[in-house]
């Protein structure tokens, strides 16, 4: 079975080498990672990790709603500068974080920049979001034809809107530890699933053929099917312009 790791940070790693994680990923399925920056800073070294490992490591360029107070003016033009110098690129991580700053300001400001960003160039866009579905409610039509949700586990509510508006969720090892997730992750279509690990944070690229396990007995799924699709899914999601 094969995966695709459709977020992780690699450049975050402390103890183990991105060589090191590749490797283990190879060796448990993950054929590919969308290595996501959360800051500018980020941007180079995502960058050097994708140009360095170019079939295996596809970048994403964006600003985390937790260290907005990093940016400096000019931003969205480097951001431009970016997906334009890396046509493979996704935009992100980007969003809104209710829980860590109850201020919506700058953050959607923020985030509405990047999905025009990401739809101006036709580029996929990983979103967190974190207590902050009210917020949302005036964003919805800026966000481009293919966004996910990054490691999800919020309401009902919230994952039928992001279905009905065309988006993705992902899920991360990590939920398998969250009570009470098991009507929400069997609601997801299997169409609109993807897998992540968020690593270093919330699992290990070589967690997913668990992950996957877990995933299919709670929705009474044969493993290698739900494989498939979500491999079919992720494909998709990450083939920028079809």
């Amino acid at each position: 079975m094969q995966f695709i790791d459709t977020h992780i940070h690699l450049q975050d790693y402390k103890t183990r080498s991105a060589p090191q994680v590749l490797a283990a990923a190879a060796a448990a399925g993950v054929r590919r990672v969308v290595c996501a920056a959360i800051r500018e800073a980020d941007w180079a070294d995502v960058a050097a990790l994708h140009e360095q490992n170019a079939d295996t490591v596809i970048p994403a360029f964006g600003l985390h709603p937790w260290y907005l107070d990093d940016c400096r003016p000019g931003w969205e033009t480097r951001l431009a500068q970016m997906l334009e110098k890396y046509p493979r690129a996704l935009v992100g991580e980007a969003g809104l974080d209710r829980l860590k700053n109850p201020q919506p300001l700058p953050q959607k400001e923020i985030f509405a920049a990047q999905a025009d960003l990401a739809r101006q160039y036709g580029r996929p866009l990983l979103i967190h979001a974190v207590k902050a579905q009210e917020w949302l409610e005036d964003l919805w039509d800026r966000l481009p034809p293919k966004f996910v949700f990054h490691s999800f586990n919020g309401k009902k509510e919230l994952l039928q809107k992001i279905v009905k508006t065309g988006g993705y969720v992902s899920l991360a090892p990590s939920i398998s530890g969250r009570p009470g997730k098991e009507d929400m992750i069997a609601a997801v279509p299997a169409g609109r699933l993807l897998w992540e690990t968020d690593g270093p944070y919330q699992g290990e690229p070589e967690q997913l053929p668990g992950l996957l396990q877990y995933v299919a007995g709670i929705r009474k799924s044969e493993a290698a099917e739900l494989a498939a699709t979500v491999y079919r899914n992720s494909e998709e999601f990450i083939n920028v312009g079809k």
